[in-house]
């Protein structure tokens, strides 16, 4: 895992704690299983460009 992709799960996970958003509710709204979102942030599967696209726009960031 590069430097990059872990500051980007860095980012996802604080501001999922800053929005109190629940996992399952934000891994429905981008299409996801909660488990695939729980594996992407505990960097057991990737982070893809669209995954990552959908959680930075839901999530307000850039």
């Amino acid at each position: 895992m590069t430097q990059e992709v872990q500051d980007d799960l860095v980012r996802i996970k604080e501001r999922l704690r800053i929005l109190d958003d629940k996992k399952k509710k934000v891994a429905k709204i981008i299409g996801i299983t909660d488990v695939y979102l729980s594996y992407i942030l505990n960097g057991k599967r990737p982070l893809t460009a669209n995954v990552k696209s959908k959680l930075f726009d839901y999530l307000g960031l850039s």
